[in-house]
């Protein structure tokens, strides 16, 4: 094992399926991986970067044990962080998903502190968060991610079988299972399109950040001002540590 004694940040996302890591020198990668969030990953790295700053995000709960673990290695919540690229003027800050702090942050590195902007995760749940043209985060839409839709069809059915997410799928099922396909991934697909269409009114040249595990399931590469960014929170962790020393 490599020990990097150079100056870093070590930043941990963890979510609702997957805790992903990854490791900065300044605004540059170093490596990054996912897997299912445990101690034991996360002291792998830790032990590999001797000395880096640390930080993490979650939006699943944390056993007390975990915490105390985060804690006693001097790991920071996002939340913790004072300085901001953005304000807020959510209502509700002690409710606000780590990540979707986290990933506007990211936008505002993206953008050079360029506002407005628009930011999505596909995930768990499908987040849209929005911040204004003073820089300001003004809150967004939470619905339902492609996993939750097809789980509920499954669950809460009598005879509803339980469907894998698919890149293709038709408008049109001629089976039970492409029409659930057709449903949710047409579903999530107008819904996305939906919100990006009403920001585009009024913030044409403005860009749309889309990022999330599931983002490679919507392709949005020929449209302008819309970009893929998967790490978006590990890129706003990584930004708001290098604000904070």
């Amino acid at each position: 094992m490599y020990l990097y004694r150079v100056k870093t940040n070590l930043v941990v996302d963890i979510g609702n399926t997957r805790c992903k890591t990854a490791v900065y020198s300044g605004d540059t990668e170093l490596e990054s991986a996912a897997e299912t969030f445990s101690e034991a990953f996360v002291e792998a790295m830790l032990k590999k970067y001797p000395g880096a700053r640390c930080i993490y995000s979650s939006v699943a709960t944390l056993t007390q044990q975990s915490i105390s673990f985060l804690n006693h290695n001097g790991f920071v919540n996002v939340k913790e962080c004072v300085n901001a690229p953005v304000k807020s003027i959510y209502q509700t800050p002690e409710t606000l998903g780590d990540d979707r702090w986290a990933a506007v942050c990211g936008a505002a590195f993206l953008s050079g502190n360029q506002f407005p902007f628009m930011v999505i995760q596909a995930g768990t749940c499908i987040t849209f968060d929005y911040v204004d043209e003073l820089g300001c985060y003004t809150g967004g839409a939470i619905s339902p991610g492609i996993s939750l839709r097809l789980k509920a069809l499954h669950n809460f059915t009598g005879r509803l079988p339980l469907v894998e997410a698919e890149n293709v799928f038709n408008n049109m099922g001629l089976t039970t299972k492409d029409s659930i396909l057709s449903g949710v991934m047409s579903g999530c697909l107008a819904e996305i399109k939906f919100r990006i269409d009403e920001f585009k009114k009024n913030h044409t040249e403005s860009p749309v950040y889309i990022g999330g595990g599931d983002q490679h399931y919507f392709d949005f590469s020929h449209e302008n001002h819309i970009f893929a960014v998967p790490k978006i929170v590990l890129v706003g962790l990584n930004h708001l540590l290098n604000l904070n020393p």
